[in-house]
């Protein structure tokens, strides 16, 4: 065997171990969550998160591409969900591994709910755009809002009170109670009142004066309760719906534990045809509902009805009383009223 072949043979056997490595440990990336700050996140505000690629070799030559999906409540301000990474990004750790760090600042939406919310992440190889691995991540959120429950305490004439609590974990600072525009009902003087704050258990009372609206067309001289005014009522309407349900709408606002004014809307169902719980479109205290001055009059005219009646039969019993008196005297005392006569 020559010499120029024993030189080829020792070469291969040098080279052959590292071209076995080299194919036999592939690029194989892993991605770690390894940092949220501030943790909770908080609505309406940002969450800054670091991830880590781990697992770089010397077979990553083309480095990496990782990319952030936000999706409800998480999004960017810009468009830097892509990072494409080289080698020369990479941080050497103690155990002479190397690794990328990737940051991003997410802002949090200001109704993200309480809890653990996933985000999507997708790697791959720098050399394989296509063939992307995807991986979720838990990114812990703390809701600041709180809850309501309400209930109508009292009803009277044309005024209301609504019981409103804090059933929630949070106190609600600044709360104002508002009576918006609606189809059944508008607030006569004030549509607002102020609370304060309510502590998580507390509760409340609030009052309002109300015009229930018509839902039916009238006349120019008709109440118009969008108006407030209450000129000469019309001519009484006749209807066969003497009690019916209608919705009241309020609104709660208040500021939360991090300074967010926020908005509750709630309703609550009304009888209208209680005369406790009647909202009627005259003043205060007045009702313009046709079948109540048509009950009185019925009634009066009953009570007319049954006491002539009663006359009338109280009279032909005496006449008749009278009568058979005067056919039962004694024989004795008629004899004697006619010899007087003669």
């Amino acid at each position: 065997m020559n010499k120029s072949l024993i030189f080829l043979l020792a070469l291969c056997l040098f080279f052959i171990p590292g071209v076995l490595a080299t194919t036999s440990s592939p690029c194989i990336l892993n991605v770690a969550l390894v940092n949220q700050d501030p943790s909770p996140a908080l609505p309406g505000s940002y969450v800054n998160v670091l991830f880590q690629v781990s697992g770089v070799t010397t077979n990553c030559n083309d480095g990496a591409r990782f990319e952030i999906i936000p999706a409800f409540p998480f999004s960017l301000d810009d468009n830097s969900s892509l990072k494409v990474l080289s080698k020369n990004t990479w941080v050497s750790s103690d155990n002479y591994n190397t690794a990328w760090t990737i940051p991003y600042k997410l802002r949090v939406n200001k109704d993200a709910l309480d809890g653990d919310t996933p985000i999507e992440v997708r790697y791959a190889d720098g050399a394989d755009s296509q063939s992307y691995i995807t991986q979720y991540f838990n990114i812990t959120v703390q809701d600041t809002r709180t809850m309501f429950d309400a209930v109508l305490q009292e009803t009277s004439g044309s005024d209301v009170s609504i019981a409103i609590a804090n059933v929630g974990k949070y106190t609600a600072n600044s709360v104002v109670v508002r009576i918006p525009e609606q189809e059944d009902y508008s607030a006569s003087g004030t549509d607002g009142q102020m609370v304060g704050n309510l502590a998580s258990g507390d509760y409340t009372i609030v009052g309002f004066t109300l015009a229930q609206k018509s839902s039916t067309p009238q006349s120019p001289g008709a109440f118009n309760a969008t108006r407030g005014a209450s000129p000469t009522p019309a001519a009484p309407m006749p209807s066969t719906t003497v009690s019916t349900t209608k919705q009241l709408k309020f609104d709660i606002y208040y500021t939360d534990n991090i300074g967010q004014r926020r908005e509750v809307n709630m309703t609550l169902s009304v009888n209208s045809g209680n005369n406790s719980s009647t909202f009627t479109g005259g003043m205060p205290g007045q009702s313009t509902t046709w079948y109540s001055s048509w009950t009185v009059w019925a009634i009066i005219l009953a009570v007319l009805i049954v006491v002539s009646f009663l006359i009338r039969y109280f009279l032909k019993k005496n006449k008749t009383s009278s009568d058979s008196d005067s056919s039962k005297t004694p024989s004795w005392v008629k004899n004697a009223k006619d010899k007087e006569k003669k």
